[in-house]
């Protein structure tokens, strides 16, 4: 090759970097105006919020004295309130997520599978929001029992509800990441749980299992199953964040094939369905039918958890480890359940632990090697142009 030729391309390439360069500081730039517009649309919304609270309140505890609880109080109006206003937030937020650099992919996706995810989202997120003023109202209830209010505090409770439930909706649905996923499976799970826990009639259940709970009928069913479901749809979203995930990670890491992404991406929606089948098919209605759910959901996922390392062998081996060691606490508190040390309940609530804190550190791990790839294949670029 000719100097002429050599400078010519190296003009080009150093042009090319340069582009790249500067559409990095534009996507940078980019993505700071969004977290501002998102800020600046979650205080509008906020004010919304409080609008419809405070309107609703006046309307509904007008000139008489409104109880905390039962009947037609300020819990059950700052339930209604916050779970709709958050439901709303969540989807508008959700929606206009596809603006932010940083989740552009999101314009690739179907109608179609947008309209499951925002529902998906926006459901659970009102389910959790929902459930904690339920607790709180309640927990207040047994603090004052019989406590009652005027017109004028009773609506400024709700509407300040409202406005903090919409804000907070809104911010969240801005930028979901499968760590944050995570972290609302496990809110779902927690805030239904315990809700069915303290309005079961049933007090015996803990000596048998957390299924019994969706058995019973009632409230206490209802919240459960529901839970049940709620958490089926987000791991189900957790599914496909994994697998775009996996697939950016895949530009910059060979080991990343087509194969092993899907395999993981299976994986988590063979869980999903579990989690909506096992409340579909309650253990009342058919003990053989809700078991093949919840034990094909260990199955599934200790399957995962030892064959991580042939699946995944691109993880840290800190990882690696890792997953194996909770597979084996998993297989350890199981042991303590069939001689009898442990209840099933008991066995269910360490695994549930295990799980969870396993996925939180796996998720985090995923995004962390993502990031790092990346930015070693872009810091290479310019390395390897002066060699050349």
């Amino acid at each position: 090759m000719t100097r002429g030729a050599w400078t010519q391309g190296a003009r080009l390439e150093a042009a090319a970097v340069r582009v790249e360069r500067q559409l990095h500081r534009h996507g940078v730039a980019d993505a700071r105006r969004f977290a501002v517009r998102t800020e600046a649309r979650a205080i509008v919304v906020a004010i919304l919020g409080f609008a419809v609270g405070l309107a609703g309140g006046a309307v509904g505890f007008w000139g008489r004295a409104v109880p905390v609880w039962e009947g037609a109080s300020v819990g059950a109006a700052g339930i209604a309130v916050t779970a709709s206003v958050t439901l709303a937030a969540a989807a508008v937020s959700y929606r206009l997520a596809w603006r932010d650099p940083r989740q552009a992919w999101l314009q690739g996706v179907t109608r179609s599978r947008r309209a499951w995810m925002t529902a998906a989202l926006a459901i659970s997120l009102a389910g959790v929001f929902g459930m904690l003023q339920w607790m709180l109202f309640h927990a207040a209830s047994l603090i004052w029992p019989g406590a009652a209010v005027d017109t004028l505090t009773a609506t400024m409770i709700v509407a300040l509800v409202a406005g903090c439930s919409g804000y907070t909706a809104f911010t969240l649905a801005a930028h979901v990441t499968a760590t944050r996923l995570v972290l609302l499976l496990f809110a779902v799970v927690a805030t239904g749980f315990t809700v069915s826990v303290v309005t079961t009639r049933d007090d015996t259940w803990y000596q048998l299992n957390f299924s019994e709970l969706g058995g019973r009928g009632g409230a206490t069913a209802a919240v459960f199953n529901a839970t049940l479901i709620l958490a089926g749809g987000v791991t189900a979203l957790l599914a496909l964040y994994l697998l775009t995930s996996l697939e950016a990670w895949a530009r910059t890491e060979p080991r990343v094939t087509r194969a092993r992404s899907l395999i993981v991406y299976g994986v988590f929606l063979v869980l999903a369905a579990c989690f909506i089948g096992a409340a579909l098919v309650p253990v009342t209605f058919s003990q053989v039918g809700h078991n093949i759910f919840a034990i094909g959901m260990a199955v599934v996922f200790g399957a995962l958890l030892l064959g991580l390392r042939w699946v995944l062998p691109c993880l840290p081996r800190a990882m690696l480890v890792l997953a194996v060691a909770v597979a084996t606490g998993i297989l350890f508190s199981a042991s303590l359940f069939w001689v009898g040390y442990y209840t099933l309940a008991t066995h269910e609530m360490v695994c549930a632990g295990l799980v969870v804190g396993w996925l939180l550190l796996f998720t985090r791990t995923l995004a962390a090697a993502e990031r790092a790839d990346s930015a070693a294949a872009t810091e290479a670029s310019p390395a390897e142009q002066a060699d050349s």
